[in-house]
């Protein structure tokens, strides 16, 4: 079978779902290719059996009325098209509608105003809406085009003929407020490829390998199956491999979440992203870094984060419907009237209804809910990333926990220790703690912290066992439990310890003491489940440590579901499991798959930038009491953002017959159109009350 090839093309200029459809269906057209366009990373993924010409691909999207990107975020693009708009829609509003500073020759001043917002910053709109047009098709850019061109029109009319009123201000806010809206929207969308980003950073950009007994480096990208790699202490893994070497301490975390690390003998397998706590080893590669299992935890976070754009699209799913009704009874009003032989009145009464149609308020019905929502987050350490899932709060019921570093501190500590062999527990403590000063590694750490004046010399790693010094003239070990003259003591002492990580101190082929180390819940978890239970939701623990601490942990905490021993892709198995909405509580780089897949994923704040760059909701400070009410605020800031929708279109819709009915003149309509927005912004406001 040929070898596919595959081609990942950006695209500029989509504003919505419908764009990345029309997009997608004209790459298929192109023979041999199948084509998928995801409008939340604004990229095209191609497929085909044989060599992509890039010109025809450039050639099919620039059918589609599109453009193949520069590589120029659309953030940076947007950016001084949004300053431009606030400054000159505020001072086109400040000359047009504040007495004291208006003078003779003002309304040239707002119409200048107002040109720079037409024939800059609303080209975007008058872009898409032409396109939209070639296509019978509508959004709303096509009614923010034509309202404000209309408004703007209608203006230069009035001034040139004398006119008392005009409507620049009305030109010039409508796409300037809709701009903030789809410069929001674009900010959270970018959060998707921002995640994939941050999880591939775990792999090194460089490998060393072993050719023929001589060292080289070259790029991670071009190891292949069969290579020998070298891996120093301290370093990233850069690809899925096959140990060599004797034995390994390997950091997993990145992978696993078990802040333990993983000992391995040869032939174990190892990840590319984890890291060597121990000695160099040797690696022999069995998958390239592009064919790894992180970057296949990557290709997860794509496909489940390319789903998510039902809210971003909820104004251009309505506006297929209300934009096209708006034109028709416009046109329509301007009919009758003009069958009525009042000329006059049916031009200023069509102008009303598109005025007071124009969707101001439609513009910032979501972005103010989430400006609001994310101040009142961030005085409680929650910050509301992707506003796409909050219309599943209000469904969900089950929430998903990863144990080590969301509901635990993820770091060891010493939670026991007993001296043995006649020995005092400080003594042998303070001998322990003196050998493990000398190393890096986490349980050497844990046993090391709080003696600061305590060393050893002639300390000497060893890797898969554990470390030993020189403490005077005595040889002191601290090590995976072996075999020693007091024995049956020993064993009665592990007998005895909970499911913890085990630590004997040993000297003169005595065991001295047994060390139980493990990360503790963090404070107040125990009372975040509660609040959670409380409001209706089913906990469930997943963590990949031991089983049977995780039993234990649930068991502190109040959780009755629970598994242990779970990989990245099993969380993913259990989320799919699931018919009702999932929220998902993470913070490692294991976890980036499972809180992309989530209908909520929820990172903490002192976890993997991966993870909170792939979730909905961050909690900065750790607290977990921040988890439920991070739930709370988001179902309230859905509700409110449904409140907004329904306040930009009431007014709509109940002022359009008043205004067809030449009853409400342009201006009163710009006065009852800003009132809308008056009333969107008060509405958004009382998210502040929530505590």
């Amino acid at each position: 079978m040929p070898d596919q090839n595959l081609l990942e093309v950006e695209i500029e200029g989509m504003t919505c779902t419908a764009c990345a459809r029309r997009v997608e269906k004209n790459l298929n057209k192109l023979e041999g290719v199948t084509a998928y366009v995801d409008f939340a990373t604004e990229k095209a993924h191609l497929q085909s059996n044989s060599s992509i010409a890039k010109d025809l691909v450039v050639e099919a999207v620039e059918g589609a009325g599109y453009r193949v990107g520069t590589g120029k975020p659309e953030l940076q693009k947007l950016r001084p098209r949004l300053i431009t708009g606030g400054i000159a829609s505020f001072f086109a509003v400040l000359f047009a509608m504040v007495p004291g500073f208006q003078f003779d020759g003002s309304g040239y001043l707002v119409w200048f105003f107002a040109t720079l917002v037409i024939f800059y910053v609303a080209t975007p709109f008058h872009v898409a809406a032409f396109k939209n047009l070639r296509h019978l098709d509508a959004t709303m850019d096509t009614l923010v085009s034509l309202g404000s061109l209309v408004a703007y029109g209608y203006s230069v009319y009035l001034i040139l003929t004398g006119g008392m009123h005009n409507y620049f201000e009305t030109a010039a806010v409508v796409p300037a407020v809709v701009l903030l809206g789809r410069y929001i929207e674009v900010k959270a969308r970018k959060s998707a490829t921002d995640s994939v980003r941050a999880l591939l950073s775990a792999i090194p950009d460089t490998a060393t390998i072993e050719v023929h007994g001589a060292r080289d480096t070259i790029q991670s990208s071009l190891l292949k199956k069969g290579m020998i790699v070298l891996v120093s202490a301290g370093a990233a893994i850069p690809a899925d491999g096959k140990l060599l070497s004797a034995s390994a301490s390997i950091d997993a975390s990145t992978l696993s979440g078990e802040s333990l690390p993983q000992e391995l003998e040869t032939g174990d397998l190892v990840s590319a992203g984890t890291t060597n706590l121990q000695g160099e080893i040797r690696i022999e590669v069995t998958e390239s870094s592009s064919s790894s299992r992180l970057a296949k935890i990557a290709d997860l976070v794509r496909e489940a984060t390319a789903e998510k754009t039902k809210l971003a699209s909820l104004t251009d799913s309505i506006s297929k419907v209300f934009v096209p009704a708006v034109i028709l009874i416009s046109v329509a009003t301007y009919l009758v009237w003009l069958f009525l032989g009042d000329q006059e009145t049916a031009f200023r009464a069509a102008i009303s209804v598109l005025i007071i149609a124009c969707p101001c308020a439609l513009g910032i019905a979501v972005p103010m809910s989430l400006v609001v929502a994310t101040g009142v987050g961030t005085k409680r350490s929650v910050v509301i990333r992707n506003p796409d899932v909050l219309r599943l709060l209000a469904k969900a019921k089950h929430i998903l926990f990863d144990k080590t570093g969301t509901l635990t501190d993820g770091k060891l500590s010493i939670v026991s220790a007993i001296g043995l062999g006649g020995v005092e527990k400080n003594t042998m403590l303070e001998k322990a703690a003196a050998v493990s000063s000398g190393s890096n590694h986490p349980v050497s750490k844990a046993i090391s912290d709080g003696w600061s004046d305590s060393s050893a010399t002639n300390v000497i790693e060893i890797a898969g066992k554990g470390v030993n010094g020189q403490i005077d003239d005595l040889l002191v070990s601290v090590e995976k439990p072996g075999h020693y003259q007091n024995q049956e003591e020993l064993n009665t002492a592990l007998d005895n310890a909970g499911p913890n990580t085990l630590v004997v101190v040993a000297w003169e082929g005595w065991a001295h003491g047994l060390i139980e180390l493990s990360d503790q819940p963090r404070l107040h978890s125990q009372e975040a489940v509660a609040e959670l239970i409380s409001q209706g939701f089913a906990p469930m623990l997943l963590s990949g440590d031991n089983p049977k601490r995780v039993s234990e942990i649930a068991s502190q905490l109040g959780i009755a579901d629970y598994l242990g021993d779970v990989s990245p892709e099993q969380k993913l198995e259990t989320i799919s499991s699931f018919q009702e909405p999932v929220v998902m509580v993470g913070d490692g780089i294991n976890d980036v798959a499972a809180l992309a897949k989530a209908d909520v994923g929820i990172a903490m704040g002192s976890g993997a930038h991966a993870a909170q760059a792939a979730s909905a909701i961050t909690i900065l400070d750790d607290d977990p009491r921040a988890i439920a009410f991070s739930l709370k605020l988001g179902k309230r800031t859905y509700r409110n953002i449904l409140q907004n929708l329904g306040w930009a279109f009431g007014y709509n819709v109940i002022l359009i017959p008043v205004a067809a009915l030449g009853l409400l003149n342009p201006m009163l309509a710009g006065v009852a159109m800003a009132f809308s927005s008056v009333s969107v912004v008060a509405n958004s406001l009382r998210l502040k009350r929530i505590s």
